[in-house]
């Protein structure tokens, strides 16, 4: 059984704080956290295939790196 621990990628819908801080300590600002966890807030934290994003850390670095 995998448990999801508080501010790990696993646990999804994350904390918005955790991921705040997340961003803040990748170099990014507090507004750009707010975007991500909006967007993926509107949908559902589903991937395109409508399955629940399984790593919201993983989807957070790929937003960073996309922008």
């Amino acid at each position: 059984m995998k448990l999801a621990l508080a501010g790990l990628g696993a646990q999804v819908p994350p904390n918005r704080k955790h991921v705040e801080i997340y961003f803040i300590q990748a170099g990014h600002c507090q507004k750009t956290a707010q975007q991500f966890y909006q967007h993926y807030s509107e949908k559902r934290w589903l991937n395109p295939d409508g399955k629940l994003i399984a790593d919201w850390k993983r989807c957070a670095w790929q937003w960073i790196w996309n922008r």
